[in-house]
């Protein structure tokens, strides 16, 4: 917390705050302009383009303002080498499809497009273009064309349609030129904007049941391990092996005579209160219960009913008035 850095980044994460507190759409870039022309004065604490060799070498792009890449490794060298060819597609198939879908299901979620059964409108093309993206991508010698959470930005902005990736997709091709401009963008600019989209996207644990034990500790390995780990995929491995861990073991010793929880946990998600509210609430109703059982009257009354005493006043009152 002693890094100039860290303070200016804190700083345009609060200019976006309050800029999206007013509903603002360029709050985003507000806050992100704001420090990044800060960041380029040279000779501050805070400089992106300080007085050692990596700076001078930013600051030397930086002043190219355009260039135009040459296409001399557009396509990658490929190797006849398949020994390990096994392993790694594995391992980009669930890295990239967990990624993947928890982009996704967070993005939509956040825009009110998931349905009771977690499924989202035309969620079939959105996984077909990702995995189209990152086939034809690797031919190019690129990490996977994945679905990537910074796209929550654009959807906090108003973004609802696909029409948004098109036109993004035309400023990325623009940016390829502009690409001294675009990399001289510090990380501590962008930090804040990330942090606040995470924070909106939070909204969802909402909808998490934490009175139910093993949804309550799945749901927080995910949020936990995701930024730890920095991989979606190990959150998302954490959270459902925890939960098919816990949830298999309740099943197994309800076999040796032991409950699956759940119900009363269930009921307290519904009804908003604690388990110990729910369960005092249900004790409370079996003693109602048995004294009606028993003939007391007086004790299942309902409270809502006045008096007899009471009534009379009233009709009293109402036959004066007339």
């Amino acid at each position: 917390m002693t890094s100039g850095t860290t303070w200016i980044g804190i700083l345009g994460m609060m200019i976006i705050a309050i800029a999206l507190a007013y509903k603002s759409k360029l709050a985003f870039i507000y806050g992100v302009g704001f420090v990044t022309i800060i960041s380029w004065f040279r000779g501050t604490e805070v400089t992106y383009f300080p007085d050692t060799d990596a700076g001078n070498a930013r600051f030397e792009y930086f002043k190219k303002v355009v260039d135009v890449p040459g296409l001399g490794l557009i396509l990658t060298p490929f190797t006849s080498d398949l020994g390990g060819a096994g392993i790694a597609l594995f391992t980009m198939l669930y890295v990239d499809f967990l990624d993947t879908s928890g982009t996704l299901l967070g993005i939509v979620n956040s825009m009110g497009m998931i349905d009771e059964e977690g499924n989202f409108p035309r969620s079939t093309q959105a996984y077909a273009v990702d995995a189209l993206s990152t086939m034809f991508g690797s031919l190019f010698g690129l990490s996977p064309i994945t679905s990537y959470i910074e796209s929550g930005a654009g959807t906090e902005a108003g973004s609802k349609t696909g029409l948004t990736a098109v036109i993004c997709g035309f400023y990325f091709f623009i940016s390829i030129f502009f690409a001294p401009i675009l990399a001289s963008i510090p990380p501590w600019a962008i930090g804040g904007a990330l942090i606040l989209v995470g924070a909106l996207m939070a909204r969802s644990l909402t909808k998490l049941n934490f009175n139910k034990v093993s949804h309550a500790v799945s749901g927080f390995l995910t949020v936990m391990v995701m930024p730890l780990t920095y991989s979606i995929a190990y959150g998302l491995i954490a959270g459902i092996v925890t939960y098919v861990v816990m949830e298999g073991s309740f099943l197994a010793l309800s076999y040796v005579g032991l409950e699956i929880p759940g119900e009363e946990e269930a009921d307290a998600h519904v009804t908003g209160k604690s388990l110990n509210d729910v369960t005092e609430g249900n004790t409370k109703e079996v003693e109602v219960a048995e004294q009606a059982v028993g003939g007391d009257e007086e004790a299942v009354a309902d409270p809502s009913t006045p008096p007899v005493e009471e009534m009379s006043e009233i009709d009293q009152m109402m036959a004066s008035s007339k």
